[in-house]
């Protein structure tokens, strides 16, 4: 009788092969966490704070990396979700964390005086980002 994997890995891995990014599990970048203390919504837009831009980033580290990408520029949590080629759950609760510790500030993107033109691009860019996904 033999061992069979239900995945299909034999256990064995290459030594050309890169290892894949989906080899960690999202709970494992949050901890656990599926909500973050601090309300995020996909469609809200994320920039980064001068306390943001002065800390030292980890190397490889998620948090590093949506910090990087608001650097360059201002985008909503399902950009960066996809962008950075996290869960929207995982990047709502990272970004929700960055929050809280200063280093990003969410933008309100929709309020009472905000024109049908701007409400149509933000459910754009927000369905763009999501099929990037």
């Amino acid at each position: 009788m033999t061992d069979i994997d239900p995945d299909g890995w034999d256990g064995s891995v290459d030594q050309d092969d890169e290892p894949a990014a989906s080899v960690v599990r999202p709970y494992t970048l949050t901890a656990g966490r599926t909500a973050s203390a601090v309300d995020v919504p996909m469609e809200a837009s994320v920039e980064l704070t001068q306390a943001g831009h002065d800390r030292r980033w980890q190397p490889h580290d998620p948090s590093s990396r949506i910090a990087n990408l608001c650097a360059a520029e201002r985008l909503s949590v399902a950009e960066i979700a996809s962008r950075a080629g996290l869960a929207i759950g995982v990047a709502r609760v990272l970004v929700g964390d960055l929050v809280t510790h200063g280093y990003v500030q969410l933008q309100n993107t929709l309020t009472d005086s905000t024109s049908s033109a701007e409400r149509i691009n933000l459910i754009e860019r927000t369905l763009r980002g999501l099929r990037d996904l």
